[in-house]
């Protein structure tokens, strides 16, 4: 909780040119930046520490973005991803419940096309390729290790997908290259508590990112892992019953307001998974029944508090099953690279916390396929506004914009969710 002083929610603070800006002013300045200050700070402190980061982050050099060069990839079976894995010298390792362990594989050279074809295969199916014992010693941004440099990263990348990086985020003052996304559980070395609820990476894209590749730069020494979970596994253990209804949902994404179907089928792997972030959703909806001439919202209910507070929870159990998903320790040289729509991920506890030593992942977002949009026999609108008031006439109906995070069950007793 942000400390406030003794004057409470009417404490107010001044800024360098000797304006005094109200409380409300400035959390709603912390909210709009993605800034989180640490636990008990006084405002003022917090303030001017935000002022500091912001003229240090203005006072450096623009960090050089990496061109696309367009899709590579040759795209190849399921059946035949093995023999392609041996002609190049790599071999893959199943991991359970999840994931494959590829080995005899340098990330820091560019990849064959033929190859990375295999390897959007296996995490088309699999949901993530593990790369060990990656880079070389590096000391980019003083911090010492063996690991990939920043442009190595995008590079490997570029290799994924449509050969395009797609960075929305935020640069921290130490990001080496305008694509890496830097997170650390010290602010000093990037940014601190992301995505400590189940999600997927790029939410508020109509076209979601295809893969995202996660690298270790500072491994720490306690647990600091980050989780993911099939979502081809997790629409699978669920009843018929379930899978009628969320067929029928979608998402409405609570910071752009794009709808994305709750269920879909994989555009590799044919597979029908789940999707939806539980920390970045403003509205659920269902069609309920046929739409009416001239009423394009009609037939479709937005669901309200209890309904949402249960889903989110389950969803939330489900994923966290151990047959579904596992919490992945970081160690020096660790290369994970996502398909982004067959797997969620959130970071665990440790990752967020200084006593585990210190930690910093690089993650860069790989530009998507196509639209990630509902079925259109389903009726539904691709973007509504959040931000504006809801169209939808329940007045139980819950309709939230902007970042919400996990805000289900007892969520007040606790940081982050289990």
């Amino acid at each position: 909780m942000l400390g406030l002083g003794s004057s409470g929610s009417s404490a107010a603070v001044s800024t360098p040119d000797g304006q005094i800006l109200p409380a409300a002013k400035v959390c709603a300045l912390f909210e709009k930046v993605g800034f989180t200050p640490p636990e008990d700070m006084p405002l003022q402190d917090a303030f001017d520490l935000l002022m500091a980061m912001m003229l240090q982050q203005s006072e450096q050099p623009e960090l050089r973005s990496t061109p696309p060069r367009g899709r590579t990839a040759v795209s190849c079976t399921m059946a035949d991803a093995d023999s392609i894995l041996e002609e190049f010298g790599a071999e893959a390792r199943c991991m359970q419940p999840l994931g494959v362990e590829v080995k005899g594989v340098d990330t820091t050279e560019e990849l064959h096309p033929r190859l990375v074809g295999a390897l959007e295969q296996l995490m088309a199916h699999h949901g993530l390729v593990l790369f060990k014992n990656q880079g070389k010693p590096q000391k980019e941004k003083g911090v010492e290790g063996r690991y990939l440099t920043g442009d190595q990263q995008c590079q490997l990348s570029l290799a994924f997908g449509i050969g395009k990086l797609h960075s929305t985020h935020d640069n921290h003052h130490e990001c080496p290259n305008r694509d890496i996304f830097r997170l650390s559980n010290n602010q000093n070395h990037g940014f601190n508590e992301v995505g400590p609820e189940w999600h997927n990476d790029g939410s508020f894209e109509r076209e979601v990112f295809s893969h995202v590749v996660y690298h270790i730069i500072k491994a720490p020494e306690c647990p600091g892992q980050t989780a993911f979970a099939h979502l081809g596994k997790a629409y699978d253990a669920l009843p018929p019953e379930q899978h009628q209804r969320l067929a029928k949902c979608a998402s409405v994404n609570s910071n752009s307001g794009v709808v994305h179907p709750m269920v879909h089928e994989h555009s590799i792997s044919g597979r029908k998974s789940l999707y939806l972030h539980t920390g970045m959703t403003g509205s659920i909806l269902e069609r309920a029944a046929d739409t009416e001439p001239g009423d394009k919202l009609s037939g479709i209910k937005a669901w309200n508090h209890e309904e949402m507070d249960k889903l989110f929870q389950d969803f939330t159990a489900l994923l966290d099953r151990p047959d579904i998903s596992f919490a992945h320790s970081w160690e020096e040289g660790d290369v994970i690279v996502i398909d982004n729509l067959a797997v969620a991920h959130k970071a665990m506890p440790g990752a967020h916390q200084t006593s585990s030593g210190l930690r910093i992942l690089h993650r860069t977002t790989c530009a998507g396929l196509g639209p990630l949009d509902p079925a259109a026999h389903l009726g539904f609108p691709m973007r509504l506004g959040t931000s504006k008031p809801c169209p939808f006439k329940d007045h139980d109906a819950i309709w939230v914009n902007g970042y919400v995070g996990f805000r289900w069950g007892d969520y007040k007793t606790r940081s982050v969710p289990h």
